[in-house]
């Protein structure tokens, strides 16, 4: 009994001092050059930006906004200075992403960092015009709708009202800090 305690205690321990991985926004995403204020506001507003009033036949913009929402989603909710950010924006910042992977049948179990990456990339690979490197971004254990109609459904951006009902939940506090 004493020896099962031990062993049920060090896997507690083990686990509360696990680090959830940390997504990170890849180059080209989020806020470009020298930022004075906080990442999590500029992506914010960009991602609000793309979504007021987003562009049909631009998927590599739709590709970028995505992968940023994504991100944002993952990491503000455990960013210590937005402890105190509305619940209520919390919670439609997580449905936006939902919404988003959905539109474009990606997984809900689906790796954030993964998601990030794909779309990261076939927004670089659209510009370029590069066929084998959309490819290669857009795995189909990720992205299980496939390089093409994926890129099809970012040229005709999805619909995501949460984003715009997150940053209106956001906006009175945590978001508007600089």
């Amino acid at each position: 009994m004493i020896r099962r305690s031990a062993i049920l205690l060090t896997l507690l321990a083990t686990a509360a001092c696990t680090q959830p991985e940390r997504t990170t926004l890849p180059e080209g995403l989020g806020p470009q050059g020298a930022v004075s204020r906080d990442p999590s506001v500029a992506v914010g507003q960009e991602i609000v930006d793309f979504f007021r009033t987003p562009q049909p036949n631009q998927p590599a913009a739709a590709a970028r906004a995505i992968a940023e929402l994504e991100w944002l989603a993952d990491t503000l909710p455990s960013n210590p200075r937005y402890q105190t950010a509305s619940a209520t924006g919390l919670n439609e910042l997580a449905q936006a992403r939902s919404e988003a992977r959905t539109a474009l049948g990606i997984p809900r179990a689906a790796s954030n960092q993964a998601v990030i990456n794909g779309l990261a990339g076939a927004a670089r690979a659209i510009e370029a015009g590069n066929q084998q490197a959309l490819a290669a971004a857009l795995p189909r254990n990720v992205f299980t709708l496939g390089p093409q109609a994926t890129v099809q459904r970012l040229s005709q951006p999805p619909s995501v009202p949460s984003v715009m009902h997150a940053y209106w939940a956001l906006s009175g506090g945590a978001m508007q800090r600089h």
